[in-house]
């Protein structure tokens, strides 16, 4: 399995340089439209095309033709990234080769987001709000710390500067959205402008949705959901090169779902409902002088707030969890000739403190949590211009962890080094080779190692109960990836072609996973417990290709990934590995650029890689969506957009590898926006 994907990266970069160098002599223009500029994922601004790491970019123009409801459907289509826990958007999350949850590091304009609290949703921003959306796969804990065994999503919100003109000094939009599926109904808006040093925008959004369909117009129960989110922007720029920025941020979520909102209400799933708060304030500095090499300096100071207060309706019990975080990053870059170093500090410190009210269930409900997570951080990282086309990146970082449970009165600390290192060789101008290999980890939660009380019971046998486990090592992984990248323009006239071809694998130890025993008699009496645990080692292998063409106003995307997880003791098959997956889009735009419309197939592979005692089949399904946008570019109707789409025209009736739920059948969305 592992040769093949190592096979054609060879075969590709063999054939190409087989290519006579006279036809791409003439190759002399730039390729703008497919060169993304990534901003805060890797921590400084890089071409994708010359980052050694695998990057998935979604813009606002993107965005906005997606109509996504949540930001794991705004990068659905991507390679060797998924949707997880089910159709609900409000508690969808990202997989990436794999791997959800914890071991995706989220960011917001570089601020960490660490909530997490059970099946609970950690994914709050609301697309509206955002310019881009940016994605690296594969361990980054030499730039980002703990969490970032699978991959980073950070997500950059909207600013001022970026949506007024040259010249102009105040502006705003209104949008209104409509989606069939649900009854939804989407209604954000912004106000924006500039005053000489100062910019400032105010930006909020409020979605309102029924119950969903899947397919073969089913209705999945207890599926609506309310929401309002909110940005606050405000900068002063005193000097060329100097900003100062302040932003807050909330959403507030309101929902009658299940407990676990990837599965059906049941005996062990009880109907709840659920509030979230989220909040935040971020100060963010930075002072880069167009005449100083040595000083491109960032810093943020955050503070992220969320609250879950939940009311399980029909067990009269009433729940909250309190999650706090309290951070800083200072960090600069330099540059000596041909080398630039980046270099900085980072903390932040993590509270959880729950309430499990128990009236009725006296005795079998989990006990409260009261807690804190303390890290430090300190990276570097160098990129080492070798030659004219060979380039080395070398970086580390060093983490110290401490993890405390206030109402047990227990402490457990570690440490951890994540090196990485990478080597680009520009061979030629239209391809670059690139190798990489990455140490990365994830720090075990509060709850993952203090959890006590009752998990559930079997009313009149027995009560499963919580075994804490202070000694629970932190995940670690070793990953190493190869990466072909070609840009090609002009082959056939006014065109441009990018094909990226990454392949990788990903050595886990440690790694962390509830076990829930089986019952045992201890004096007659049965028992049985949870806990969570290092199990044993995983090995994920695969890779992901994505080939981009333009002909004018043609444009064609084929994205394509797979994975595979073994368990490197046993050989045997992982659970939660996501199938293989295509996904085709083909556009042509007109009327000189006014009206867009284009069409979109996925195709996932029946996932039959399982572990044996696994009976459960997730067959092969195939998804057919359409779209169309409309922005005039001069005129009367100049400042208006339109979209419209068509999801799964079939209403295909789906569901994912390893997840309970059926997805949303046939959607019809409509939006209309007009900036003034």
């Amino acid at each position: 399995m592992t040769k093949k994907p190592l096979v054609i990266a060879m075969a590709i970069a063999l054939s190409s340089t087989a290519i006579s160098a006279k036809t791409f002599a003439q190759q002399t223009e730039s390729v703008a439209e497919f060169d993304e500029v990534l901003v805060t994922a890797t921590r400084i601004s890089e071409k994708a095309s010359e980052t050694s790491r695998s990057v998935a970019v979604i813009d606002e123009e993107e965005l906005q033709e997606r109509q996504p409801a949540s930001v794991a459907q705004a990068l659905k289509n991507e390679a060797n990234i998924n949707v997880s826990n089910g159709p609900r958007a409000s508690s969808q999350g990202v997989e990436i080769r794999g791997m959800s949850g914890q071991r995706v590091l989220q960011t917001i304009d570089g601020a960490r987001q660490n909530t997490t609290s059970g099946h609970r949703g950690t994914y709050f921003m609301d697309p509206e709000l955002l310019k881009s959306v940016e994605v690296i796969r594969g361990p980054a804990s030499s730039l980002w710390g703990s969490g970032a065994i699978g991959g980073v999503v950070a997500q950059n919100t909207k600013s001022a500067r970026d949506m007024l003109d040259e010249g102009e000094t105040f502006g705003g939009y209104l949008k209104q959205g409509f989606e069939t599926n649900g009854d939804k109904i989407k209604t954000s808006g912004a106000i924006y402008g500039v005053a000489d040093k100062f910019d400032w925008l105010i930006n909020g959004s409020y979605n309102d949705s029924n119950n969903i369909k899947i397919g073969n117009d089913q209705t999945l129960e207890n599926s609506g959901s309310e929401r309002t989110s909110g940005l606050m922007k405000f900068g002063w720029e005193p000097s060329e090169g100097q900003r100062l920025q302040l932003s807050g941020r909330f959403s507030n979520t309101d929902e009658l779902v299940p407990s676990n909102p990837a599965e059906e209400v049941g005996n062990s799933v009880p109907l709840i409902k659920r509030k979230t708060e989220d909040k935040n304030l971020t100060l963010a500095y930075s002072l880069n002088p167009t005449q100083n090499a040595y000083l491109d300096l960032h810093s943020t100071l955050y503070w992220n707030g969320t609250d879950y207060d939940e009311d399980r309706v029909t067990m009269g019990q009433v729940d909250s969890t309190e999650y706090e975080t309290l951070g800083f990053s200072v960090n600069n870059s330099s540059i000596f000739g041909g080398t630039t170093l980046t270099y900085g500090i980072d903390g932040y410190q993590d509270k959880i403190k729950t309430v499990r009210d128990d009236p009725e269930q006296t005795g079998e409900r989990p006990d409260d949590i009261d807690g804190k997570t303390t890290v430090w951080g300190a990276f570097a990282k160098a990129d080492i211009g070798l030659t004219e086309t060979l380039a080395l990146e070398v970086a580390a970082r060093y983490d110290t962890f401490e993890n405390e449970s206030n109402n047990l009165g227990e402490s457990s600390d570690d440490n951890a080094l994540s090196p990485s290192l990478g080597l680009v060789w520009k061979t030629t101008d239209w391809l670059t080779l690139s190798a990489r290999y990455d140490e990365a980890f994830r720090a075990p939660s509060i709850e993952e190692m203090y959890s006590t009380g009752t998990h559930f019971c079997i009313p009149g046998f027995v009560c499963n109960t919580f075994e804490p486990n202070p000694d629970l090592k932190a995940e670690s992984a070793k990953n190493k990836e190869i990466k072909a990248d070609m840009r090609f323009s002009n082959l056939a006239g006014d065109d441009e072609l990018a094909i990226t071809l990454n392949v990788f694998r990903n050595d886990v130890d440690d790694f962390i996973e509830q076990y829930v025993s089986d019952i045992t008699f201890e004096n007659g009496s049965p028992k049985m417990t949870t806990s969570w645990d290092n199990v044993d080692e995983a090995k994920l292998t695969g890779f992901e290709f994505s080939t981009r063409y333009r002909y004018e106003q043609t444009r064609l995307t084929l994205n394509y990934g797979q994975t595979e997880g073994k368990n490197k003791n046993s050989g045997e098959y992982l659970t939660n590995i996501p199938a293989k997956k295509l996904v085709a889009d083909l556009s042509q735009s007109v009327m000189e650029g006014d009206v867009k419309f284009g069409t979109r197939i996925t195709y996932v592979a029946e996932q039959n890689q399982k572990p044996d005692s696994y009976t459960a089949q997730y067959e092969d399904y195939k998804l057919w969506d359409v779209y169309v946008a409309w922005e005039p570019a001069m005129g009367t109707l100049e400042g208006l957009r339109v979209d419209f789409a068509i999801e799964n025209i079939g209403d295909e009736e789906y569901r994912q590898a390893w997840q309970n739920l059926y997805e949303q059948g046939r959607n019809f969305k409509l939006s209309a926006r007009y900036n003034f």
